[in-house]
Parts: structure tokens; C-alpha cells; sequence
């Protein structure tokens, strides 16, 4: 015997076992995203946190001549910096732009420019002398997992550089 097709409808709409599956679909999509969105935006700001210390640490071996005194020094600034990193990073994903100037006022840096790479082209190494103001930047260029949070944060390419600046006159060490 056929049941008649407002009978089947008449029974299904007094029906919800499904309902909450049903909305748990419509919502779970959006909900991960978030969630996840949540988290990698923590870890760019830990890894941030870290960078910036361990900026900080490498820049007081400038500002105290121990890079400059050794025979290469983008090697030993490279040798102070990473340790700081604490093991979660690598370090060959950080780029080191540290340039000298006569006196805080004459202090220019221009912006990053990156390659299709997301590799910094106009970063420079010249730590200076005694006695003269430096300017010390890392650069690290942070790539989103989470679509929407990397195309509304990174500028629509899922990037985001980060960089850390220190600037200070360096001790009369020579």
C-alpha cells in the first residue's frame, strides 16, 4: 500500500532526529575556521615575542663590539641571534639588515622590498665602528596555514612579515 505524499510530509515535519546534525554541519565549518584562525594568530604573536628577544640579545653584541671584532660579522651576529631562538625556528628564514649612521638624526631605513620568494632584496650588513648609532632589523616573513586570517592580515597573499628593530649607539670599545 502507497502512502500519500502529504502523509509522508505531514509525518517528517513533526520529525527533528537529524536537526542538530543538520546544524552542527551548517556551523562547523566556520567555527574550525575560527578556532584555528585563533591559535595561528597566537603563534605569530609568540613567534614575534621570540624574534624581538632575540633581536635585542644579538644587537647588545653589536652595540658592545663583539660582532664587529670577530672576522666575519654577519657569521657572529648569525651565532648570537639563533641560539635565541630557543630551537623553534629556523634560522636560516631570518634575514639580518644592520646599518650604521653618524648620529640618530640621520637615521633613514627604507621599507623591505621582497622578491617572488618573499626573500628581503635591499637588506645590507654594516655594523659599524665605535661610537656610531646602529640600526639592527630581522626580518621573517610568516606564511598563514588559515586562508581567511592570511588574506585579511598578510595583505591578500597569505604573508605577513615580521620585523623586529633595535636602535642604539654603539659602547667606545676600540
Amino acid at each position: 500500500m502507497r502512502f500519500p505524499l502529504t502523509k509522508i510530509l505531514h509525518r517528517l515535519r513533526g520529525d527533528s532526529r537529524g536537526s542538530t546534525a543538520v546544524e552542527f554541519a551548517l556551523v562547523a565549518l566556520p567555527f574550525f575556521l575560527m578556532i584555528a584562525g585563533m591559535v595561528e594568530t597566537g603563534y605569530v604573536a609568540f613567534k614575534a615575542a621570540v624574534m624581538e628577544g632575540a633581536t635585542r640579545e644579538a644587537a647588545r653584541q653589536v652595540r658592545t663590539g663583539v660582532v664587529q671584532g670577530a672576522g666575519d660579522a654577519g657569521a657572529r651576529f648569525q651565532q648570537e641571534f639563533c641560539p635565541n631562538l630557543i630551537g623553534l625556528f629556523p634560522c636560516e628564514d631570518f634575514y639580518f639588515d644592520v646599518r650604521s649612521f653618524a648620529d640618530f638624526a640621520t637615521i633613514a631605513l627604507p621599507a623591505p622590498v621582497f622578491d617572488a620568494a618573499g626573500i628581503p632584496t635591499n637588506v645590507q650588513f654594516s655594523p659599524g665602528g665605535a661610537n656610531t648609532v646602529v640600526t639592527v632589523r630581522v626580518i621573517h616573513v610568516h606564511s598563514f596555514i588559515t586562508p581567511l586570517i592570511g588574506s585579511l592580515m598578510g595583505g591578500g597573499d597569505g604573508t605577513l612579515p615580521l620585523i623586529s628593530t633595535t636602535v642604539m649607539r654603539t659602547e667606545p670599545f676600540e
